[in-house]
């Protein structure tokens, strides 16, 4: 009995080199959108961080602004004299004069949301906000909400005993909302200073 040897089986093995292939495109593939995803995520947070970093500074200069205006208000009540530059009007009228002991008097006007919200505040002008050195130009966006600052008495009982003023100075950023209403800042970067100015009895 003749019997006549089976042909040779051929595998086709490219079929599975392109199987292979297809699964480590897809694997790659994967790998870089995930890479691309964090590497958004992370310019997304470093922007964030700028904004909010910048936004702080902003609410700190304003609050200088205003710290250094209401300075020039109590040094002119001192001096038994209304300040009136920059057209600001009754500015001494709005000092509180019932006197505390010290900034960390737990009675200060500061304190308290009411001392925002009503007549003893100072908004300082606009005119003063937005003055600038004389013959420079300052390309810089306004402030939408103008620091305030409240100004307090004081009458210290140490020896020798000292009379004078504390200076409570806020600022807010573009990004910050402020309810006249109720002297609440309720979002956005806000800054707080203080300064004291005091002369001998």
């Amino acid at each position: 009995m003749n019997t006549k040897p089976s042909p040779p089986v051929h595998r086709i093995a490219g079929t599975r080199e392109r199987g292979v292939v297809l699964i480590v495109t897809l694997v790659l593939v994967v790998i870089l959108s995930l890479v691309g995803t964090f590497a958004i995520r992370n310019a997304t947070q470093s922007e964030r961080s700028v904004n909010g970093i910048r936004s702080a500074e902003v609410a700190r200069e304003a609050a200088e602004t205003a710290l250094r205006f209401c300075e020039q208000v109590a040094i002119f009540d001192g001096d038994d004299k209304d300040y009136t530059e920059y057209a600001s009007v009754g500015m001494r009228a709005r000092i509180i004069t019932t006197p505390i002991g010290s900034e960390f008097d737990e009675t200060a006007a500061w304190r308290k949301k009411a001392s925002w919200a009503g007549n003893s505040a100072i908004v300082v002008p606009k005119a003063y906000v937005n003055k600038k050195p004389t013959g420079t130009t300052v390309d810089t966006t306004p402030l939408e909400i103008e620091p305030r600052c409240l100004i307090q008495k004081i009458a210290t009982t140490s020896t020798p005993s000292l009379t004078g003023y504390l200076i409570t100075a806020r600022g807010f950023a573009n990004n910050a909302r402020f309810e006249t209403s109720t002297g609440v800042a309720t979002q956005g970067a806000e800054a707080w200073l203080q300064s004291v100015l005091t002369r001998d009895k």
